[in-house]
């Protein structure tokens, strides 16, 4: 990132556009980094085995980390991305409160963007809700709404049980773990 920075500062000067590095990459490109990845470099063990790649400078979505370590891994690279980026802790719906607010004040005292995960299930036949579930266990349903967060943006990754995103996304949304 030092580099891409150091190339953007070049083209800056010598042509007075202002370029942007986000700290995230699209939806679509999740799935089409990992395709370009393997077609030069195979199938690389914990870096191209997943149809995904993880967001840009995060932790992967399954790492089993504390918010705090999120926050400090996260931040050594924060500065490298000018045009916008966003730091996120995925919680189990019924976290401390308390635990929450002390945790985003503390990201706010960091200076980050702070994102909040919070995810939600709920069953469209007896309207059961709960943070993630794949089949309902109150009537055994898979016809579910679920809302995610996708690239900083909450989106529904299910609506009556069919999914709107990408298989790659869907294949990330599976593997992220609630710290």
């Amino acid at each position: 990132m030092e580099y891409i920075n150091k190339k953007i500062q070049e083209y800056k000067e010598k042509d007075g556009i202002l370029y942007a590095i986000y700290g995230t990459p699209a939806e679509n490109l999740c799935g089409l980094q990992i395709k370009q990845f393997r077609k030069k470099y195979g199938i690389v063990a914990n870096v191209s085995d997943k149809p995904y790649v993880s967001n840009s400078f995060h932790c992967h979505v399954s790492e089993q980390i504390s918010p705090i370590e999120k926050q400090d891994l996260e931040g050594r690279f924060w500065d490298l991305f000018n045009g916008g980026k966003i730091q996120y802790v995925k919680y189990p719906i019924d976290y401390n409160t308390d635990a929450v607010e002390t945790l985003i004040n503390r990201a706010m005292d960091k200076g980050f963007y702070e994102g909040v995960n919070l995810s939600l299930s709920y069953c469209d036949d007896c309207g059961h809700q709960e943070l993630n579930m794949d089949v309902c266990p109150k009537c055994g349903s898979k016809n579910l709404t679920k809302i995610e967060r996708m690239n900083g943006y909450l989106a529904y990754s299910r609506v009556k049980g069919d999914s709107r995103l990408a298989d790659h996304k869907m294949e990330e949304i599976k593997d992220r773990v609630s710290m």
